[in-house]
């Protein structure tokens, strides 16, 4: 391979505490009602950045995103590790699901995902 960025020691080195609720939208249905089973926690230390990545770094501004949400309740993790869509990552006591997910991994051994806040009214989005 010609290219290849090797990100591990970045991810040591900007890694934060997180846990990843693997399989946390299994379950099955039992007589019209929604059993969900036990998501697995897999604890991590990884780059998990709670601002928008797009925008200016150090503005301290809350610009209304076009979609009419906030950019503070987006996230962005970094991740040698690949996970689906939709799952769910708690980050220093709140609750994120993964919407976006982008594979380097054809030059790289990183996933950058993109996570949305998730709050008790839309905790089933």
């Amino acid at each position: 391979m010609a290219f290849y960025l090797d990100m591990s020691a970045l991810i040591d080195m900007f890694g934060t505490k997180l846990t990843v609720l693997a399989n946390s939208d299994d379950g099955e249905w039992m007589d019209g009602i929604w059993h969900q089973t036990e998501s697995k926690e897999i604890d991590l230390y990884e780059p998990f950045l709670t601002f928008n990545i797009n925008s200016t770094l150090l503005s301290g501004q809350l610009m209304p995103a076009e979609t009419g949400e906030f950019d503070t309740d987006k996230a962005y993790w970094f991740s040698e590790n690949d996970y689906a869509m939709g799952t769910r990552v708690k980050h220093n006591d709140e609750l994120y699901r993964v919407t976006g997910k982008q594979n380097y991994s054809d030059y790289s051994n990183v996933l950058e995902y993109e996570l949305k806040k998730e709050s008790p009214n839309n905790e089933q989005t």
